[in-house]
């Protein structure tokens, strides 16, 4: 049964450049998005069939580093498609509500007038896995520690952030190379204390501009 979520926008609809590319090619990791126009409002609806959203999927359970790290090589591999077929990354919606799970894969919406940056997006992304990551699996902690500390930065490497992350651990210890990340292994039974620290800042991150994300697929 197709199933399918809409999200609009209060001003007339446009036909460019990008929805025509949308309409006529299935990017992959991309949900199959149609745009049109309804009372001078701009209507955008995704195929969602068959798929649960994030948000849902972890409203009552904790996540996994593995399952982290399949969010992780889902959004790289998203970006590179979306790259390859000269679309504007920071259209990715990296809000929980509109990224959708099926079968160890996570889907995108694609959404042409969306003003946030993918930084700042992914940044945001990163605060929420903070709240529902499972704190008995040390694996987790030191991905999301890692994650939402670098992405704190004003200007930060979100491929090599990812790549980091998706390592596994028997071959790179990372989480030893980063800042206090001893401590925190030391101190297990006190993991959210810093994450807590984080969160409350209030200091403002600034976004740097897309220089473009060049992925091997070896490194997937």
């Amino acid at each position: 049964m197709e199933r399918k979520i809409t999200i609009e926008e209060s001003v007339p609809y446009t036909e460019d450049y990008q929805n025509k590319m949308l309409e006529e090619n299935q990017v992959e990791g991309l949900l199959e998005m149609h745009g049109r126009g309804m009372d001078d409002k701009s209507c955008y609806d995704y195929d969602v069939s068959g798929k649960v959203s994030m948000k849902a999927l972890y409203e009552k359970h904790t996540m996994s580093g593995e399952e982290i790290k399949i969010l992780l090589k889902s959004i790289l591999r998203v970006v590179k498609e979306v790259e390859r077929y000269l679309l504007n990354v920071n259209c990715i919606l990296m809000d929980p509500e509109y990224i959708f799970y099926t079968e160890e894969k996570y889907y995108f919406c694609y959404y042409p007038p969306k003003e946030k940056s993918l930084w700042e997006g992914f940044h945001h992304l990163s605060e929420y896995l903070v709240k529902c990551a499972d704190y008995q699996d040390k694996e987790c902690v030191q991905i999301v520690f890692l994650l939402h500390k670098e992405t704190m930065k004003e200007n930060y490497s979100l491929e090599q952030i990812i790549k980091e992350c998706v390592k596994e651990a028997e071959e790179h210890d990372w989480i030893a190379s980063q800042e206090m990340g001893s401590t925190i292994l030391r101190e297990t039974e006190n993991l959210w204390t810093p994450m807590k620290r984080f969160l409350h800042r209030r200091r403002k991150p600034k976004w740097g501009d897309w220089d473009g994300l060049y992925i091997e697929e070896e490194d997937l």
